[in-house]
């Protein structure tokens, strides 16, 4: 934890310096953006004991939506930090090492987001600010704000908020494209500290998509 807030001090720091280095004025945009992620969950944690018996224990995320709205600033070199509502969809399988028989919890997270991003232009949008393209990464923090345990196994009590971490962190990275007042990024987050408050150590990354529209403000150099 503190490791990354050290790490994002320092990429702030950075990268107002380099904006302080710049004398034109910075391109200001408002971003909005729908997309989708694939969940991926991985786990130390490969049997469970249930009755008195060994049982397999898978965990899977599926497709999911999400939605948000960032702001950017800089030039060339740029700051974004934002915020998300998350829709995620979680599943447990408890396979009976004996009978074969399985047991499934299938929950819903609903989750609040905040990104913070850094990253840089290809293009300088002083220049040119209709098509351009963006590597950018940076840190997200997750909050469960609420939990649907739509299928339950009846092997377990019903799973709640107090069940996820407070606060779960990712590592943030892709590339993104820019073209007139739409845009477009694919990203990969790598899930940093455990999504479960309890003995389970899983952690969620995802491959994800978004598409949007950027209103920009600031002079274009002429």
């Amino acid at each position: 934890m503190k490791q990354t807030i050290t790490l994002v001090a320092l990429s702030l720091l950075t990268f107002s310096n380099a904006f302080g280095q710049e004398k034109k004025k910075h391109i200001f945009d408002i971003r909005a953006y729908g997309g989708v992620s694939i969940l991926q969950l991985s786990s130390d944690n490969t049997t469970s004991l249930i009755n008195g018996v060994i049982h397999d224990r898978k965990i899977s995320g599926r497709p999911s939506l999400q939605f948000g709205a960032a702001m950017t600033y800089g030039n060339r070199f740029f700051i974004q930090p934002g915020f998300q509502y998350s829709l995620l969809s979680t599943k447990i399988v408890n396979k009976n090492t004996v009978t074969g028989a399985e047991l499934t919890d299938e929950t819903t997270l609903n989750i609040m987001s905040v990104p913070l991003k850094v990253g840089f232009r290809m293009i300088n949008p002083q220049e040119e600010n209709i098509f351009n393209i963006r590597l950018f990464g940076g840190v997200d923090g997750h909050h469960v704000t609420k939990v649907k345990h739509s299928t339950q196994s009846g092997t377990t009590d019903a799973i709640t908020k107090s069940d996820y971490n407070n606060l779960i962190l990712n590592a943030d990275f892709g590339l993104g494209v820019d073209l007139w007042i739409f845009y477009a990024d694919l990203g990969y987050q790598l899930g940093l500290t455990p999504v479960h408050s309890g003995a389970d150590k899983s952690k969620a990354s995802a491959f994800y998509a978004n598409l949007g529209l950027r209103f920009t403000f600031g002079k274009q150099k002429k």
